[in-house]
């Protein structure tokens, strides 16, 4: 009889043992399955970019090639006297690159990389976003919708092809290091944050000093931030305060936070001053409006134009639609002040960045970003509105039809990933810029016969040859005028540069003909699409040192360094 009651004691603890410890295994399957279908999403996404005239955006552009010649430069040991833009990429994105850079063993495998990893913060972020938005829902409810999400996005990547970023392409811009991928982040990032805040109607000092460093840190390096992120967020709290919708006390704590944090980071900018370029201001042109109006009209109609263009126009469209219409669905139907907020938010920063774009007269599509990006937590809203009113009306035939629907396309989804996986992977791992081979050839060469040749050329020519050059390739950024270029390249490499020969592309303009400035080279190395010009030995090597390393000087100097 004692064991007996052992026995029978011991039996309903294992039994409470084992039950979380089951519920813990559902759960993260339930959560591995939702990251394995937001994986195989960004791989259909990176596959598309990688099989169309994109991947030059992704790999080769002047402008994306930016953080592979940070790390070469870092590699080499160069001072780091960089002139960046008034985005500075040193949060987020400088951190990540040199991570997925030190695991992989291309720019090309680490671009690609950097790319899949941003789709999937995406995904993570909006996953954050549904559990503030569908506490009454299960997990595999959220987990659905969060992927739905990343659907949404990865179908946008899917309608655009070009290899330009002058165009009205924006979700696969997102898979670059270089076009604000940081910024759609922690924007996105600040609306969950903001939720959070709604929904538990209190703003908690871990939350608080969450929203102000991400605005700080985020600010300092790209103040695209406070256009995108802050002054939206406090200009929709402000309307659902006046509105009624909301407290007062907590949505005055999120707006003073995110004010005192963008303050912050202007702050920290001071410092930061001989890094910039350019002040953003320089970029404002309100006398433009009328003209930036029409140059974007022109954009929709070419977008329209292309292959797939209407699809992504209706995309981007029906974006702005979740954002409105569940804006008034909210309203009309009472909804929670959680998923009002989720939808409002979205539209105030569409109509914030629509309209400040074209008064600023900035002709750069690339700032609309947050046209694609914030519409993603208004689709989780309408979902939880829509899941609301289906319980309401207990139709449950139309709900078992849709979980059928949603298992159907994630097997899809996941076979899709997994067919694609290994030519994506093949494409990354054999990925080369051949055009670079002749100049490392022309290079060894010389340096075999025991010279140290310095190169120059032009912004659009060099920076993908000086990305994908052997280390010992040396090309320095120069404008037309044969002066040194002070955009997105580091100035420490100009210091005590000998440069004696010059990189012609087939495209390049020069102001005075080379042969005019610097006389006739000693030989000329045709390549595929540039010329080598090798100036050793003759004048033209003196004048290539008195101005391209002179006015690299007098920047230095003009800076600070």
């Amino acid at each position: 009889m004692p064991l007996a009651r052992q026995r029978d004691g011991v039996r309903p603890l294992e039994a409470g043992v084992r039950r979380p410890r089951s519920a813990l295994v559902r759960t993260l399957a339930h959560e591995a399955l939702g990251a394995v279908l937001a994986l195989a999403l960004a791989v259909l996404a990176l596959r598309h970019v990688l099989a169309t005239e994109r991947v030059a955006l992704l790999w080769y552009d002047g402008d994306s090639v930016l953080l592979p010649l940070v790390t070469r430069s870092v590699a080499l040991g160069q001072p780091f006297e960089w002139a960046m833009s008034p985005a500075l990429f040193f949060f987020p994105e400088l951190p990540v690159y040199l991570g997925v850079s030190a695991v992989t063993a291309t720019p090309q495998q680490a671009l690609a990389l950097n790319g899949v990893l941003v789709l999937l913060a995406v995904y993570a972020i909006v996953r954050a976003a549904a559990n503030e938005l569908m506490t009454a829902a299960t997990r595999p409810a959220r987990i659905a919708v969060s992927v739905l999400a990343v659907v949404l996005l990865t179908m946008l990547v899917l309608t655009e092809s070009s290899a330009t970023a002058t165009s009205l392409e924006l979700a696969s811009l997102l898979l670059t290091t270089t076009y604000y991928y940081g910024a759609v982040l922690a924007m996105l990032g600040t609306g969950v944050l903001v939720l959070r805040t709604v929904r538990t109607g209190r703003a908690s000092v871990p939350v608080l000093v969450t929203l102000g460093l991400v605005a700080a840190l985020t600010t300092a390096s790209n103040p695209l931030y406070v256009p995108w992120s802050a002054g939206p967020v406090v200009v929709t709290l402000g309307l659902l305060v006046a509105a009624r919708r909301l407290p007062w006390r907590p949505a005055a704590l999120v707006a003073a936070t995110l004010t005192v944090g963008a303050v912050v980071g202007y702050l920290v900018r001071i410092p930061l001053r001989p890094f910039v370029s350019l002040d953003p201001s320089t970029y404002v042109h309100p006398e433009r409006a009328g003209a930036t109006a029409a140059f974007f009209a022109a954009l929709t109609d070419d977008r329209a134009a292309s292959a797939s263009g209407d699809a992504g126009l209706l995309l981007m469209l029906l974006g702005v639609l979740l954002s409105a219409g569940g804006t008034v669905w909210a309203l009309r139907a009472r909804a929670s002040r959680t998923v009002l907020v989720a939808c409002a938010l979205p539209l105030v920063t569409i109509a914030a960045v629509s309209v400040g774009v074209v008064v600023a007269g900035s002709e750069t599509p690339r700032y609309l970003e947050p046209v694609v990006a914030m519409p993603l937590l208004a689709l989780v809203a309408v979902c939880e509105l829509t899941r609301t009113a289906v319980r309401q009306t207990r139709l449950h035939r139309p709900v078992r039809a849709l979980r059928t629907l949603l298992a159907v396309g994630a097997a899809t989804v996941l076979v899709a990933g997994v067919a694609v996986t290994p030519g994506t992977a093949r494409a990354v791992v054999e990925a080369r810029y051949t055009p670079v081979d002749c100049l490392d050839r022309w290079v060894d060469a010389h340096r075999s016969a025991g010279r140290d040749p310095v190169g120059v050329g032009q912004f659009w020519t060099i920076r993908p040859l000086a990305a994908y050059a052997e280390q010992d390739v040396r090309l320095l950024q120069v404008r037309d005028t044969f002066d040194t270029y002070p955009w997105l390249v580091d100035l420490g490499a100009y210091r005590q540069a000998r440069p004696d020969y010059v990189v012609i592309g087939s495209g390049d303009v020069w102001t005075t003909p080379v042969e005019d400035s610097l006389g006739r080279p000693a030989t000329i190395t045709h390549c595929t699409g540039y010329d080598v010009y090798d100036y050793a030995g003759t004048r033209g090597a003196d004048v290539l040192r008195e101005r391209v390393v002179g006015s690299a000087l007098a920047v230095l100097r003009q800076r600070g360094f």
